[in-house]
């Protein structure tokens, strides 16, 4: 039973190429003269090591030695070539997909050298069997960053995925290795890990819906995970906070942890520990209120201590205090709507047929005139173009509730998305807009979870009256809310990213007439807009 598990879950021993180098101490001749500071090229040569690392019939032990040789100068590259995509609206450019494809080979040719590594410690080679924790340990570790990196641009791990993982920490289980210590030097505080807490960061951190959080909210919760998962555990009934239900999975049906209202059915599944997540997570919340500052209570320096909180309190949420029933109904449908993103893209959409432009005011010159004067000594003829038609795309909407709602498209994606964009939608009757609060891709499939904004778009054009902007006539393009006095909320203006300051003069064209407004507050900001509270501040 064993053997075939084995067969089945680890890649095969040996092979017919040969290395760069044949012992631990040449590999790390080489590592000292590979180029760090040319990134792209050390990474493609370390890949290449790799490779044929992991085709040659180089002695499991020595190969071990290798692998953790270059496992720090692995993440460091990682790193560095992340940095390329971070914050990239999706879908990724052909070249962002190059490099994205890159770090996920190097991760999955990371995970299949400790893999091989595994095979040889089940076969009992020379000096490797009394690492199989490690061995273990570290193949679940770079299965798990393989579902990271899907993450980071928004994709759902796949059934193969999946199987892999479950496969790994089965082999274990199997093995009565799965809560057994491995060093680990890239797991902070703790320095350790087991099989098991690696495999419970993966099914809490896919749990945990990484699809709404952007990257560094992502990295900050994979730094927390690695100490949260050794706090919990996986067993055949775990206790769950009162009325609640577990969080379970099932051995023989890999897929994402699910809640099971009813009892325990097959032998196969398994129960996570969400009372102990609990009192970790609580705690911490109750410190943050009190004024602790996150890095004094294990929870890092990358997110302040309001930030730590929220993403704390949704934790518990969607971990420990899930309900069964939600408080807001899904309404399924089968609607179609069209829909689009970009401020500029979204008020032509709405002033079409209905807006008349701002006027030119003679006395003042546009920023485009200014720099032709001061390039050319005078203005060219002004020529009139045609407005372009608005961008849009048809979505179908899964399912809706009073605040927001979940839209799939299987069609190539005509505008460019990334999470908290402003986004127009149109159902033939009303138009209303939303910011994307999640989104994911599975297969050729795309998700997105709508956040409404509330009041009735309209089109609109304003005028900065700074100092430094005087005399130029430019308007810029943007929306505006009405009020909506049974929600509280007020008229607000969405503008984009860096207009806001407090008491801000502007002229306000709305179509019809122009008036003079201030800015009062920031209701809200996004990835490419402000939501703005203004006052009327008398006549022009």
């Amino acid at each position: 039973m064993i053997e075939v598990l084995i067969q089945r879950t680890l890649p095969a021993v040996g092979g017919s190429s040969t290395p760069q180098f044949d012992d631990v101490r040449t590999a790390r001749d080489w590592l000292k003269l590979l180029p760090m500071i040319n990134v792209p090229i050390a990474h493609a040569e370390i890949s290449q090591a790799l490779s044929e690392l992991n085709q040659s019939d180089l002695a499991a032990l020595e190969s071990l030695k290798i692998v953790e040789q270059f496992r720090e100068s692995v993440h460091v590259l990682q790193d560095a070539t992340l940095s390329k995509l971070i914050g990239k609206a999706l879908p990724l450019s052909d070249e962002e997909e190059k490099i994205w494809q890159s770090i996920a080979n190097l991760w999955r040719l990371l995970e299949t050298a400790y893999a091989r590594a595994w095979h040889a410690a089940c076969k009992n080679q020379l000096g490797i069997a009394e690492f199989l924790p490690l061995l273990a340990e570290r193949t679940l570790y770079y299965a798990n960053k393989n579902l990271q990196h899907l993450a980071h641009i928004y994709r759902k791990p796949g059934d193969k995925e999946w199987r892999q993982l479950f496969a790994y920490y089965e082999l274990a289980k199997t093995q009565h290795i799965e809560k057994l210590k491995a060093r680990d030097s890239l797991i902070p505080i703790s320095g350790t890990s087991t099989p098991e807490s690696i495999f419970l960061h993966a099914l809490l951190f896919n749990m945990a819906n990484p699809a709404q959080y952007s990257f560094k909210q992502q990295a900050w919760l994979n730094n927390r995970l690695e100490i949260l998962a050794t706090r919990t555990s996986l067993q055949a009934q775990a206790p769950t906070l009162p009325q609640r239900a577990p969080l379970c999975i099932d051995l023989a049906t890999p897929a994402p942890a699910t809640r099971r209202p009813h009892p325990r059915a097959q032998d196969s599944e398994l129960e996570i520990d969400t009372l102990a997540l609990a009192q970790v997570i609580s705690k911490r919340i109750k410190l943050l209120k009190l004024g602790e500052m996150p890095e004094k209570i294990g929870l890092g320096n990358e997110l302040g201590p309001q930030a730590a909180e929220e993403i704390l309190r949704d934790l518990y949420r969607l971990w420990c205090d899930h309900p069964m029933e939600r408080t807001l109904v899904r309404r399924s449908s089968e609607q179609y709507l069209e829909a689009g993103v970009g401020l500029n893209n979204l008020h032509l959409w709405l002033a079409r047929h209905q807006f008349a432009p701002p006027p030119q005011n003679e006395h003042q010159i546009s920023s485009t005139e200014l720099m032709q004067i001061r390039m050319f000594g005078q203005t060219r003829a002004r020529q009139v173009i045609a407005p372009a038609a608005p961008e849009t795309q048809q979505w179908q909407i899964v399912n809706e509730t009073a605040q927001g709602m979940c839209l799939n498209s299987s069609t190539a994606l005509a505008q460019r998305l990334q999470l908290h964009q402003l986004i127009l939608l149109a159902d033939g009757k009303a138009q209303f807009l939303g910011q994307i609060r999640w989104l994911s891709q599975c297969a050729a499939h795309w998700e997105i979870g709508i956040e409404l904004l509330p009041g009735i778009p309209e089109a609109a054009c304003i005028r900065a009256q700074d100092a430094a902007r005087f005399g130029q006539g430019d308007f810029t393009q943007v929306l505006m809310l009405g009020a909506m006095p049974a929600l509280k909320s007020p008229a607000t203006l969405l503008l984009p990213p860096g207009w806001f300051r407090q008491g801000r003069l502007l002229d306000y064209w709305d179509g019809k007439q122009m008036n003079r407004i201030r800015l009062v507050s920031l209701l809200g900001r996004g990835a490419d807009y402000e939501r703005v509270h203004f006052v009327a501040s008398g006549g022009l």
